[in-house]
């Protein structure tokens, strides 16, 4: 288990080891985390349909010849809201009660993607993708510190728990990358409306099945900040999932809206495909994945999260070696490469489910203030996800999906190397622990 963060003292630790409510989550744990990873897929179906309409909407609007920039800055508005109002939000949520902020984000989402139907222009489709962060900000980090609480003392629970809600939230992606390609193609901007719908259900099922749990003695967000980013685990840590989330964001920000673009000679993947063909392309992605997440899930509890982590990042690499390949190679040729991007994928699916249980054991240091803790997940994944779209939006425009992929290597690369300290600390922590 990661140690608790040096900036918090003993007498704070030992305060807030046992937060009300956590032993009724021990006791419904199952429902609960049931209903959150429900919830979550539908909430992921519903954010990353709704990037994915938003690219098609855009490209429409301009003739089939998108500006990168733009796509990539209205990527980048759902991320930037959610990164900034996470923590203050999953703190509110702690003080006055979860369930209130798992039922209302989803609503506030409700209302921005309704927005979606009647913007014509990408500074409105911006502004009503930063309303649905804000919903997302309420939501997500709420969702995991209740799942870390309802597994707290039971690493290898966490560590399915975890691998679970990753499996849910790339469920989440292959459910909206297809749904978002089928019901705009089908739809048109109608696609919005059937997307608010899955909002609303998610926000149905945390009010009808989430137990209810007390308002809790929250720190100061101070005590939490220092947690984060004061001299610890979670500093060690941060910066290596903010550069995988980058990857993460810059192809999903961008490589919908590239394989929709006009055909180009000089890359075989840029083809004017048919959105019902991006969309399976994009679950197959996504497909692969949940399989190596379920391969994966038991070397977490096994080998330490860390270590874990730091295993999965070189098939990043595969896989981009993989893309710029087939992006240059006839049919024939293509065929040939698959077995390796598939590999590829595989190797690399294990950093998510292990990046989650090591900030879940990160949490344990301040068991009351679990979802303002977890709420760094949200802000890696927000925060790493405009700069991938932002910086992802400028590749494309320059070089296309060969600078995707030029992109993902670089950022796969700093991600490993960042992770060096963070196994260093867990084996100087393991080994104080042992002398002890």
């Amino acid at each position: 288990m990661a140690g608790y963060p040096r900036s918090v003292t003993d007498r704070e630790v030992a305060t807030v080891l046992d937060a009300p409510g956590d032993d009724e989550l021990s006791n419904t744990g199952p429902r609960a985390i049931g209903a959150l990873l429900v919830a979550s897929g539908l909430l992921r179906v519903g954010a990353v349909g709704a990037g994915v309409a938003v690219q098609f909407r855009i490209s429409d609007l301009a003739g089939g010849r998108p500006s990168g920039v733009a796509i990539g800055l209205v990527g980048a508005s759902q991320a930037l809201t959610e990164m900034i109002f996470a923590p203050i939000l999953a703190r509110y949520a702690d003080r006055f009660g979860r369930r209130k902020f798992l039922v209302a984000g989803p609503m506030v989402c409700v209302v921005a993607v309704l927005l979606l139907y009647f913007g014509v222009r990408p500074a409105q489709l911006g502004g009503a993708r930063m309303l649905e962060g804000l919903g997302a900000a309420a939501f997500v980090p709420v969702a995991l510190g209740t799942v870390a609480a309802a597994t707290s003392g039971d690493r290898r629970r966490r560590a399915g728990a975890s691998g679970a809600f990753e499996a849910s939230t790339l469920i989440g992606y292959a459910g909206g990358f297809g749904l978002g390609s089928v019901s705009y193609y089908g739809l048109h901007r109608g696609a919005f409306i059937l997307l608010a719908s899955l909002y609303a259900l998610a926000a149905i099922v945390c009010l009808v099945l989430v137990p209810r749990i007390p308002p809790l003695p929250v720190h100061p967000l101070r005590v939490v900040f220092q947690a984060a980013i004061g001299p610890g685990p979670m500093r060690t840590f941060l910066p290596a999932w903010i550069m995988s989330f980058a990857l993460i964001g810059a192809f999903v920000g961008n490589l919908p809206a590239l394989l929709r673009r006009h055909a180009m000679l000089s890359q075989s993947l840029i083809h004017h495909f048919d959105v019902r063909v991006i969309g399976l392309f994009l679950i197959g992605w996504i497909a692969v994945f949940l399989i190596g997440i379920i391969l994966w899930t038991p070397f977490v509890a096994r080998l330490g999260p860390a270590v874990v982590m730091r295993r999965a990042v070189p098939g990043a690499w595969l896989t981009m070696a993989a893309l710029f390949a087939i992006n240059h190679l006839p049919i024939v040729g293509m065929l040939l490469i698959v077995p390796f991007l598939v590999l590829g994928i595989l190797w690399l699916a294990g950093f998510g489910p292990a990046a989650v249980t090591y900030l879940a054991d990160c949490s344990e240091s301040l068991s009351a203030d679990r979802s303002a803790l977890m709420s760094f997940y949200t802000v890696a994944l927000a925060g790493g996800g405009a700069l991938g779209a932002v910086i992802g939006g400028v590749a494309a425009h320059l070089l296309y999906i060969d600078g995707l992929v030029i992109l993902g290597l670089l950022l796969s690369i700093a991600t490993f190397i960042i992770l060096g300290p963070v196994v260093r600390y867990e084996r100087t922590t393991a080994a104080s622990a042992a002398g002890t």
